[in-house]
């Protein structure tokens, strides 16, 4: 097999803006997907940027995307009335859910744990966004088939053996995440290393 090509993430740490719709991760919760993290970025070591556990988030969807080239602040302010009122009736029509991580997954721009979500709220919110919020201008919208949180970005170009990433694959997940609120999260050093709630509504 050959290596994996890492892409470096070079907005690490740098000021961004974004806002996404996030469900609410307890402490604990990321204080066990730190764990997680720092299981598999020991079978690489110093070739990460490591976010702390305050910072480990699964994006519903960005409705502001961290992409530059259009005017961010006018166009969340376009949209942020129907996002808001998106969200609120999906989410307090459904209960609370679970994210249940399974897998780590290695991907050229760093290690993600995969979970399933198994009520269909999350696939359901995204599919409202696509089908209702006007994409941001001159972009399109983006398309998610996945529910994620990235536990480690990499810092370093260096090619990655294949051995190594079947050993990060291997750590075994097993990890099951109750959310009881979602969230609409301004962020402004990425990848949510800083930011604030804007809204957010109470599963059922």
């Amino acid at each position: 097999m050959n290596p994996l090509l890492p892409i470096v993430d070079t907005l690490y740490g740098k000021p961004c803006l974004a806002i996404h719709v996030q469900p609410q991760l307890a402490p604990d919760a990321q204080e066990k997907l730190h764990a997680l993290q720092q299981a598999a970025i020991a079978h690489w070591p110093r070739a990460f940027h490591e976010a702390p556990p305050h910072a480990f988030h699964v994006t519903v969807y960005p409705l502001v995307p961290t992409t530059d080239g259009f005017d961010k602040e006018a166009y969340w302010s376009m949209i942020a009335e129907p996002a808001r009122r998106l969200v609120e009736e999906l989410g307090s029509g459904a209960g609370p859910l679970v994210l249940d991580f399974f897998e780590l997954k290695v991907m050229p721009v760093g290690v993600i744990a995969v979970a399933r979500e198994e009520s269909g709220l999350i696939g359901r919110i995204r599919d409202r966004i696509l089908a209702t919020l006007p994409p941001p201008p001159g972009h399109e919208h983006r398309h998610y088939d996945l529910v994620h949180t990235t536990l480690a970005r990499f810092s370093d170009p260096s090619p990655v053996p294949a051995a190594v990433v079947q050993r990060i694959e291997a750590v075994p997940v097993a990890l099951p995440v109750r959310i009881e609120r979602l969230k609409i999260f301004r962020e402004t050093l990425f990848p949510c290393l800083v930011g604030e709630e804007l809204a957010s509504v109470s599963l059922g």
